[in-house]
């Protein structure tokens, strides 16, 4: 038989689980935003070339903010396991 504490630890831990779980799915939920229409109709269809240290700018900031988004992702997920893991 199950000692009244294991059944208490057993769901706190059930009710932990199903917390985290939750606030996984709430935070990878995609955000739809609204888009803006553009001032000119002709200006979406302009193509611009960029110059190779333009183009050097705009890959380092692309990958210092895909770098900063999983660093976020990665603590999240590492609060969530830590949470949730009691050792085997």
């Amino acid at each position: 038989m199950i000692r009244p504490s294991t059944k208490l630890r057993r769901s706190r831990q059930a009710a932990v689980a199903a917390l985290a779980f939750a606030t996984v799915l709430t935070a990878t939920a995609p955000i739809t935003a609204e888009a803006k229409p553009s001032s000119s109709p002709t200006a979406s269809l302009e193509r611009r070339t960029y110059t190779a240290e333009e183009s050097k700018t705009l890959g380092d900031e692309a990958r210092r903010l895909a770098e900063a988004q999983q660093r976020v992702w990665d603590r999240k997920m590492k609060a969530v396991s830590t949470s949730i893991c009691t050792g085997c």
